[in-house]
């Protein structure tokens, strides 16, 4: 099965029915967690290729794990705020599939550990998923919102909900600890687009978990994000490299 998965809540309503038109005419099934919400909406209770859950509690960007796939389903891990073109699903399964589903997820959006800088500084490279990149590069931490995987790569919801709102940290810490690399995917500018408007920033995760920094999630972060193997390096030359 390829699934996608998703959480949002309710002041993204009409962006939640936009990005479910453009992924589920790609996929064989769309999961989605309600938080905050008192019903599910007509437009998803309605379609027989989505399961809708309102959790009882809020469990913010972890919801995209509460799910639990096959260990050989495709899951697709996606965001309510992002525009997905008509290709995505397909070109992105192409990508998986050339680098091997096995022991690697893929994804647009990354920050890539290049390397020290100076005494207790580091040096990071972001890669955000609206820009364009020209090649398969290894990442450090992989955004959820742009996520492809095989169901034997996704953790359980347990791994990530203590880190709820910052959930691509407990996620790659969850990969490392597993030896499953994370790879950054080519594309060209625009070819995925922020949807988010301007009135609904000041609530997003980015301006009300990340950029609060919480020890926790920070702590968990450095524990591996500086130690990947194949981090800022092209996937054609890892691949090349004796064992």
């Amino acid at each position: 099965m390829i699934r996608a998965h998703l959480a949002t809540f309710p002041p993204r309503r009409r962006l939640l029915r936009k990005t479910c038109e453009a992924i589920l005419p790609q996929v064989n099934h769309l999961f989605v967690v309600l938080n905050g919400y008192e019903d599910i909406p007509g437009f998803l209770a309605k379609d027989p290729k989505v399961t809708a859950v309102i959790p009882d509690r809020d469990v913010k960007d972890a919801g995209k794990f509460w799910f639990t796939p096959a260990p050989e389903d495709i899951v697709f891990t996606i965001d309510d705020d992002i525009g997905y073109p008509p290709d995505y699903v397909t070109r992105t399964l192409a990508h998986l599939d050339a680098i091997g589903p096995e022991g690697n997820v893929v994804g647009y959006q990354a920050n890539v550990y290049v390397g020290p800088r100076g005494e207790g500084q580091t040096v990071w490279d972001n890669y955000l998923f609206h820009q364009p990149a020209d090649q398969v590069l290894g990442a450090s931490i992989l955004g959820t919102g742009t996520l492809c995987a095989r169901g034997s790569s996704i953790p359980p919801l347990s791994e990530i909900e203590p880190n709820a709102g910052a959930c691509d940290i407990p996620f790659c810490a969850w990969l490392f600890q597993r030896g499953i690399l994370p790879w950054t995917l080519p594309r060209e500018a625009g070819w995925l687009s922020n949807e988010l408007p301007r009135n609904l920033r000041p609530s997003s995760l980015f301006q009300t978990v990340a950029r609060k920094g919480h020890a926790a999630y920070r702590g968990l972060m450095w524990s591996f994000a500086t130690r990947w193997p194949h981090a800022n390096i092209r996937h054609d030359r890892f691949a090349a490299r004796p064992a």
